[in-house]
């Protein structure tokens, strides 16, 4: 009865729903689930039946992390990965990690803030070297997270007083700045911007260096966009009409992601407006597309990479008390613009 209705109040299949159904032990099931060798042909069969009928879910991270227990683990928590560039830096800080001898398990607490006590009592429950809060904004989030710390807590981002910070001297704004004083460079003045649902710190970073640029050329700010939409192809094509109906006089738009500015090339071919010569488009982020797009679209590569193994290094330097420094050169973190034909 009680697990009945541990399961009925969480809304999640658990291992002994599997196991009653299949009618086997519960010790059966993870056998099956981890070394489905090791069982008869039927058996597997029978538990794969009751899996797929209950749409059981095993806790992936518990057994990465019960896997990993010999090892040096640190769990990195982060909010819902919405870009690239992201993704592109956490692969980076894992590889590097697992270089130098750590195993990297990653939480995106966007899905666990409605299950807040099973994040911290499966993290809590193993043995980590340490955790990094990964541009985490829900504060309160955080004040659980530090209240139950008794292991080392590390966080990018957001500055608190209660954890050890690691500060980057390269972000979103830089390269935000960058490009807008680019586009300012190429003779526009009558510039807009174009944003989206972004995280909070990757909004607030590109618009302050768009913002930055602006006003350092003693042009005007007030032609900015920012729906509560996701930032894609669709949003792009579909705030174009407002953006020119707001401000015909509009010669240049900086869009916030690639995705936008070239569902902003689809709209304009489609109602033939020249680009560059009308309208000129710049994306960020440098993706795959930019280069293919009609025209190809001008844009900004991030460093991510580079970033990702930079915190590395840095998060290893505070846990270790090391200073190693060797291989990273703030050069190798600066953005690059490629300027292409939207421009």
């Amino acid at each position: 009865m009680s697990d009945t209705k541990k399961r009925r109040s969480t809304g999640q299949t658990t291992l002994f729903d599997v196991a009653k159904y299949a009618g086997v032990g519960t010790m059966t099931v993870s056998r099956a689930l981890r070394t489905p060798d090791k069982v008869s042909d039927k058996l597997r069969q029978k538990i794969q039946l009751a899996v797929e009928t209950l749409g059981y879910k095993p806790n992936i991270a518990a057994s990465l992390l019960a896997s990993a227990s010999a090892n040096k683990v640190i769990a990195v928590i982060t909010t819902k990965i919405y870009e690239d560039s992201t993704r592109i830096a956490l692969n980076a800080l894992q590889a590097y990690l697992l270089k130098e001898g750590y195993t990297t398990i990653i939480f995106e607490s966007y899905s666990f803030y409605k299950r807040e006590s099973q994040l911290l009592e499966t993290i809590y429950s193993n043995n980590l070297e340490a955790i990094l809060l990964f541009y985490i904004e829900d504060d309160d989030f955080i004040e659980n997270i530090l209240n139950n710390k008794t292991i080392p807590t590390f966080n990018i981002g957001k500055s608190y007083d209660e954890v050890a910070n690691i500060h980057i001297e390269v972000d979103d704004s830089l390269a935000m700045c960058m490009l807008t004083e680019h586009v300012i460079k190429k003779g526009y003045r009558h510039i807009g911007l174009l944003c989206a649902d972004h995280q909070c710190h990757v909004f607030q970073q590109r618009l302050h260096g768009w913002h930055k640029a602006m006003l350092n050329n003693h042009l005007p700010t007030h032609r900015i966009i920012n729906p509560a939409k996701p930032a894609n192809f669709s949003t792009g094509s579909a705030l174009l009409p407002d953006i020119l109906l707001n401000w015909p006089e509009i010669d240049a738009l900086v869009c916030t992601t690639d995705e936008l500015a070239c569902g902003v090339l689809y709209e304009c071919q489609r109602r033939h407006i020249r680009v560059p010569y009308q309208l000129a488009v710049c994306g960020f982020g440098d993706s795959e597309f930019s280069q293919v797009s009609i025209p190809s679209l001008t844009t900004i590569s991030l460093p991510s990479k580079r970033k990702g193994e930079y915190i590395g290094n840095l998060l290893l330097n505070k846990l270790t008390d090391r200073k190693d420094n060797s291989n990273f050169e703030l050069s190798t973190l600066k953005p690059t613009i490629y300027s292409r034909d939207s421009l």
